[in-house]
């Protein structure tokens, strides 16, 4: 429904459409919140010179005013003209009952305005015409993407710092697309793109305060060009790129924030269903629901709340054909007691449209950060979601990778897929975009970003036992450069700062050795679905088999070494095996390594073979930081 309101372009006639829900004429759309108290409703902007000869932009006294229709779900207002083609900005000047009055944005734009002064709605007539994007050709479940977490911000910063003079002016969405063939050497088979959706202002940010829910930010499509072509083009660029993302069988994943919104302020404006209600205590879209996190929070016990970001989320997954959603903070919209608004009611909606549609694969991943951390398999298995973020094994090479230890506890967060159901499972990581970077993190240079790290190669078995884990697998941009960056880890802490993705990395040692070492493991990965299956073993380790329990497997502590194996169905379907060794520790050390069946054992990590009797490989070198990946059929 929503996704259908803002303004609708078809050639050059243009409609636009506002709704407001009402208890009166349905009473499932809200219990808590009332009506705007609107008079009337007029619409200012940059179109109302093609109006009339004597009409100016921005004309209040002369703009139009919009018509109130019936609508089943509430009111609707609509106001329709013909446009020449252009990119226009718009708002809605709302005279409320008791006169008072008000700019507000369009709750379903499609498009921000340029200005972060004036924080306009925007639409376009003309321009290129990219309909809804192709998808991709070959979806893979949510278990087989290997996924690169790309902020557009850092991904892009050096490369539009390095750009030429005289060369096309270019927006960043050109520059991610310029760099598809770097992630296709990579081997990634997933991007998954922090928020995208606009927010206020044009100064940095992670874009965790969205106030425009269909939009796209403009600094992120915006080339700066003058080019009348080019300010017409830029708002399709977002679905350019996802369209050649998919031509090279790269998944889309968008991380999308529905908890909260930006509220701004009632001058410029923030999120509209909060500024369009002469009192916006009485947005039923707004109000506290769960866990309060940032701002304004969304009021998901209200139906016109859930009806609003399931749109949102159809938009997203129908127009521009992404392949998932990353759901920002569910902590905000979960009810642990047992209530099935939020978002389980949200996942099971698009279950039942995707059932509908015939779609399959598409990932539904929560951020359900928790304590204790192990509670997220629990909420992901209850409202059905495909996966959720999962950060023990990432939070034990923080612990373990500055000290140049490991203990038995690491078993359990290695042991990723124990008590997920089957279709759902975690996305597992060593740093993403919440933490200081993994290299910072076991002892980096710690003389920032323009040092080249002296222990990155600390990270080297965190990095093999990750691609080897079953899960999703998310690497973090920069990580397969060695960047190196601190974060406090408290949010409230002013972590939310730039770490550009430092490409002359490519150029150095540090560089080109962990992209190859992460190439490599991926292909690894990709090449051997058996890697990709839940099996592990040792599961339910016994903590107390401080020295290997009594087949050989698990922890030595004196020694810091793991061992565990891995098995599956090969891309054949044949039966494969994988005994995984790692070395945590800053001496080469000397191990037994067990293994299930006799033969030969291919060591696919050093291109190695091994001949195993006895089910024993006897006081095997193991390099420090370092391991092996052991593989056999059958």
């Amino acid at each position: 429904m929503y996704e259908n309101f803002g303004p609708q372009v078809e050639g050059n006639n243009i409609t636009f459409k506002l709704f407001f829900p009402d208890k009166a004429k349905d009473p499932s759309q809200y219990t808590r919140g009332g009506l705007p108290q609107i008079k009337k409703i007029q619409v200012v902007g940059t179109f109302q010179k093609h109006l009339k000869p004597e009409q100016k932009d921005w004309d209040i006294e002369n703009a139009p005013e919009m018509i109130l229709q019936d609508h089943s779900k509430g009111m609707l207002y609509t106001f329709s003209t013909t446009l020449p083609d252009d990119f226009y900005e718009y708002k809605f000047y709302v005279t409320f009952n008791d006169d008072s009055t008000r700019r507000c944005n369009d709750p379903c734009t499609k498009y921000s305005g340029q200005d972060p002064n004036s924080e306009n709605s925007g639409f376009v007539v003309g321009g290129k015409k990219v309909e809804n994007v192709k998808p991709i050709a070959n979806r893979l479940p949510p278990g087989d993407l290997i996924i690169y977490e790309l902020m557009i911000d850092d991904f892009t910063e050096k490369l539009l710092e390095n750009s030429q003079p005289g060369e096309p002016p270019k927006a960043r969405l050109d520059f991610i697309k310029d760099k598809i063939q770097y992630l296709k050497d990579l081997g990634i088979n997933a991007v998954e793109f922090m928020p995208w959706t606009a927010v206020l202002g044009r100064d940095f940010g992670w874009g965790y305060n969205p106030y425009l829910f269909f939009s796209v930010e403009d600094r992120f499509t915006n080339a700066n060009s003058d080019v009348p072509e080019e300010k017409l083009n830029r708002l399709y660029r977002l679905k350019e790129l996802i369209e050649a993302l998919h031509g090279e069988d790269i998944h889309v994943i968008m991380d999308g924030v529905f908890n909260h919104a930006d509220k701004g302020d009632e001058q410029r404006g923030g999120f509209p269903y909060y500024w369009l209600y002469r009192n916006p205590d009485d947005s039923p879209y707004c109000g506290p629901f769960a866990s309060p996190f940032l701002d304004v929070d969304l009021n998901y016990q209200n139906q016109c709340t859930q009806e609003f970001i399931f749109d949102v989320c159809k938009y997203w997954l129908d127009v521009y054909q992404i392949d998932g959603i990353r759901f920002d903070f569910t902590l905000g919209y979960f009810l642990p007691d047992g209530g099935d608004n939020g978002i389980a009611k949200l996942i099971d909606a698009l279950r039942k449209d995707f059932e509908r549609l015939g779609r399959e694969n598409i990932s539904l991943t929560i951020e359900h950060l928790t304590e204790p951390r192990y509670l997220a398999i629990d909420v992901t298995s209850r409202i059905h979601a495909t996966g959720c973020w999962f950060d023990p094994f990432m939070f034990k090479a923080f612990e373990f990778g500055n000290a140049n230890t490991v203990n038995t506890s690491i078993m359990r967060a290695m042991d990723t897929h124990r008590d997920f159901t089957p279709g759902s499972g975690p996305t597992v990581y060593i740093e993403n975009h919440d933490h200081g970077t993994i290299v910072n993190k076991v002892g980096g240079s710690r003389l920032g970003a323009d040092v080249r790290p002296n222990n990155w190669f600390k990270t080297q078995p965190y990095a093999i036992a990750l691609l080897t884990l079953p899960s999703t697998i998310l690497i973090h941009n920069g990580q397969e450069l060695g960047d190196e960056y601190f974060l406090p880890d408290d949010v409230f802490s002013g972590r939310v700062i730039s770490r550009p993705v430092n490409w002359d990395n490519l150029n150095d040692s540090i560089g080109q050795t962990l992209f190859g070492i992460y190439k490599k493991l991926i292909q690894i990965r990709k090449n051997h679905p058996s890697l990709r299956s839940p099996n592990f073993y040792p599961s339910f380790y016994n903590e107390g088999d401080i020295y290997f329990n009594n087949e050989g497997y698990g922890v030595h502590e004196d020694k810091k070494i793991v061992i565990y194996h891995r098995w599956g169905n090969g891309l054949n379907g044949q039966l494969e095996r994988f005994i995984i060794v790692l070395n945590f520790s800053a001496s080469e050390q000397f191990v037994d390594i067990p293994f299930p069946l006799n033969g030969v054992w291919k060591d696919l990590l050093n291109d190695e073979e091994y001949t195993v009797t006895n089910n024993r490989l006897f006081n095997q070198k193991i390099n420090s930081h370092w391991g092996r990946i052991l593989h056999a059929k059958g």
